[in-house]
């Protein structure tokens, strides 16, 4: 029975949003106050009502936001203005299934037209148990949302999602490294696009968007050695929140 609760409010409400949310408010402005950047964003009218409306999907997908919490012991919520339009994105982690031994990102973004919260990116599997879990990073550049995450068993792919500022698909590129057992050699192939790439045109898109990140929403990168440490570590990071913290902040920013 509980599984199939989790699995009927995955389905219901991440999947589905919120629509609705009209708080019948007419407080032209609020802060939201960043401990990353020690700013205060100003949110216009529509920037409130898509703080309360995130809170109504916060609290519809609690079941299957808080297993991740504890079997990843990670904070998994960000409330986030992505496109610098004053109006925050929310994005979260959730139980893939019922087992929540693997964790699902979405990214909603606020509709004023219909005040509706409306999802925009989905990436199943983005943290998982099993195998150490892989590596994952959601970050922004001036022009875009990025987001990267190494993954696989003996074959080892590495993908990175490009989205412009509406938060739509944009490119990807990745890089899959396996091991030729007839050569006992590593062997790496490129793509850009779903077309094969060469190594030179690969690192170039990496290193151009690695240089040009300003925020790391989301992340868990550990340090290496210097050599192999990647240069989003010296990136401003954005503190994600638990649930509770998340729903509790949410209430004392909301009009």
């Amino acid at each position: 029975m509980i599984k199939r609760a989790i699995a009927t409010i995955l389905t219901a409400a991440v999947v589905l949003g919120i629509s609705g949310c009209n708080t019948d408010n007419t407080e032209p402005t609020a802060s939201l106050y960043s401990k990353v950047t020690e700013s205060t964003i100003t949110l216009t009218e529509d920037g409130n009502k898509a703080v309360n409306c995130y809170k109504e999907l916060l609290k519809l997908n609690r079941d299957v936001i808080q297993p991740v919490e504890k079997n990843f012991d990670t904070a998994t919520c960000g409330l986030y203005d992505i496109n610098s339009d004053s109006i925050p994105e929310f994005f979260f982690f959730a139980a893939t299934d019922a087992t929540a031994y693997s964790a699902t990102l979405y990214v909603f973004t606020y509709d004023k037209t219909s005040d509706t919260a409306i999802k925009k990116i989905e990436i199943p599997n983005i943290m998982y148990l099993s195998g150490g879990g892989g590596e994952y990073a959601v970050f922004t550049s001036p022009v875009a949302l990025l987001i990267t995450r190494t993954s696989g068993e003996g074959e080892s792919v590495t993908e990175t999602i490009v989205y412009d500022m509406n938060l739509n698909k944009n490119g990807s590129y990745k890089m899959i490294q396996s091991h030729d057992s007839s050569t006992e050699r590593i062997v790496n192939k490129y793509y850009s696009n779903g077309a094969l790439a060469d190594q030179t045109a690969y690192d170039q898109l990496v290193t151009v968007h690695l240089e040009q990140a300003t925020m790391v929403l989301a992340s868990n990168i550990k340090a290496k050695s210097e050599e192999e440490n990647s240069p989003l570590l010296s990136k401003p990071q954005y503190n994600m929140m638990k649930y509770e913290n998340m729903l509790s902040y949410i209430i004392k920013i909301a009009k």
